[in-house]
This record gives C-alpha cells, sequence and structure tokens, in this order.
C-alpha cells in the first residue's frame, strides 16, 4: 500500500513538471488585419471593440482545437508578424500568401484558400499588364508578397499602404492609378469604403496568390503534420465548407467616412 501510494505521488510530481512544458510548447499564432481572411469586425483603426473574424482565422481555430491547441490568435502589425515569423521559435502566422520571394522564409503547413493577384485601376487606366502601370503610382500591402513583386518589376512610384482599405480610398480618390492585390482583399476593402465593386477596373490576372497558415523554420515535421491532419478533418466533416458559404454570403459593413482615418493607421503591415 505504502508503495502504491509512492508511485501515485512520484506520479503527480512528474505531470505537474511536464504541465508547462506542455504549454511551452504550444504553437504562438499570430495574425494581422487582413480581410477577409484575418481581421476584426469593426476594424481597429475604427473601434476598440471589435471581434475577430476571418477565413483563414476560423480554420485555423477550428483546426487549432481538434488538436488540443488552445486556439489564441495574437494580433499585431503585419511586418512584426512576419519578422517574428522568421526569427521563431515555434510561431504559426496567419494569412500568407506563398510566393517565391518568400519560399526560403517560412514552414508552409497548410494552404487554406487560393486567391489571385489583380491590377486594379482608376477610371480609365490601362492595367491589362504590370509594364502598363511600371511608372504609375501603385498601392501595395507595406512588406506584402505584392509589394516584393513591385519592386522585382522595378516600379518607380509605389506607394505601400499599411491596410488595404486605405488603397481602396486613395484609389477612388485618385490618388493612386493602380493597385495590386489579392483578389479578395480588394472586393472586402471596396466595400468597406462604401464602394460598388461591379464598378472595379481588374485588370491583368498576374499570379495565383495561395493563402497559408505558416510557420518559422524550426517547426518540426511532426507538428506540421497534425496541423495538416486537422485540416483534413475539417474538410472531411464539412467544417472548412460552412466556413467558405459564411463569408461568400457575408455583408460588409462600410466604415462611416467620418471614422476613415488613414494617418491614424498604426498596424503597420
Amino acid at each position: 500500500m505504502r508503495n502504491a501510494i509512492i508511485r501515485a505521488a512520484l506520479g503527480l510530481i512528474l505531470v505537474g513538471a511536464m504541465v508547462p512544458s506542455a504549454l511551452a510548447a504550444e504553437l504562438r499564432l499570430l495574425a494581422a488585419e487582413l480581410p477577409p481572411f484575418t481581421y476584426h469586425q469593426p476594424p481597429p483603426t475604427v473601434s476598440e471593440i471589435g471581434e475577430p473574424r476571418g477565413i483563414v482565422y476560423r480554420a485555423v481555430r477550428e483546426m487549432a482545437h481538434r488538436i488540443g491547441h488552445s486556439g489564441d490568435i495574437e494580433f499585431m502589425g503585419w511586418t512584426h508578424a512576419q519578422e517574428l515569423a522568421k526569427a521563431g521559435p515555434n510561431i504559426g502566422i496567419l494569412a500568407l500568401t506563398r510566393s517565391p520571394e518568400r519560399e526560403p522564409l517560412y514552414n508552409w503547413m497548410v494552404e487554406i484558400v487560393t486567391d489571385d493577384l489583380v491590377l486594379v485601376g482608376g477610371a480609365g487606366v490601362d492595367v491589362s499588364s504590370l509594364d502598363r502601370v511600371k511608372d504609375r503610382p501603385t498601392g501595395v500591402l507595406r512588406t506584402s508578397g505584392a509589394e516584393a513583386l513591385l519592386r522585382e518589376h522595378a516600379f518607380t512610384r509605389i506607394e505601400p499602404a499599411s491596410e488595404e482599405w486605405v488603397n481602396a480610398m486613395k484609389l477612388r480618390d485618385r490618388r493612386i492609378d493602380a493597385w495590386l492585390a489579392p483578389r479578395l482583399m480588394v472586393l472586402f476593402s471596396w466595400r468597406e469604403i462604401g464602394g460598388d465593386a461591379t464598378m472595379l477596373n481588374i485588370g491583368a490576372l498576374v499570379r495565383r496568390s495561395p493563402i497559408y497558415f505558416a510557420a518559422s523554420r524550426d517547426v518540426s515535421q511532426a507538428e506540421t503534420d497534425r496541423w495538416r491532419s486537422a485540416f483534413a478533418q475539417i474538410r472531411a466533416d464539412g467544417t472548412y465548407d460552412r466556413i467558405m458559404v459564411e463569408y461568400r454570403r457575408m455583408k460588409v459593413e462600410p466604415i462611416p467616412e467620418e471614422q476613415r482615418h488613414p494617418e491614424r493607421v498604426e498596424w503597420g503591415f
């Protein structure tokens, strides 16, 4: 009896010792304001009581629950999130476009959705190819794959913005002539400023834009496989399809004109 008590006590001590280690090992998840993939409604530049949402946000939360992860996702500036994920250790990042420029920098765990990187123009602007606007003011999300692409093509008048709705507003107000971004982000942002998406001048499809749940390079293959298995589960049980249907039908609430202050945007993407 005494030996059994001793063994039980030792077991409790070992479990207690393991708990902090297990908690420390949980993948730290980072995101930024990248609607409709990861964002708050209303956005933090407008309100302090926004609700976290997004196609990738929801999918990763569902995956997390299936592998015993807390599902906690930290929102921060996009530039900072990318820096942390590149440096590690043990960082997951939502929602990162996989591109040739970024290929060696991350562990590309799960492709959540595939979008198109498109060139959008102001009224009367020819956006049939990148070359047509190479020397014209062109909006892009700061530190994005799209910005890297424009720099690779030696664009002379790149105008990075910290949020895509700022690019939408600048295009509407003719402060930029063109805008390069994933199609879903363009459509969402245009509606955020109260625009009619059917009136957009969408030109060249520049390349496919696969949107990933990625991680720092130190994250193990075993951990990667756990998340990939969880994604397979949400595909198989219909959860993923329900998320996609919900966001296709979602009504975008425009940001009130009086609350649009691009100069106050501090979520440095």
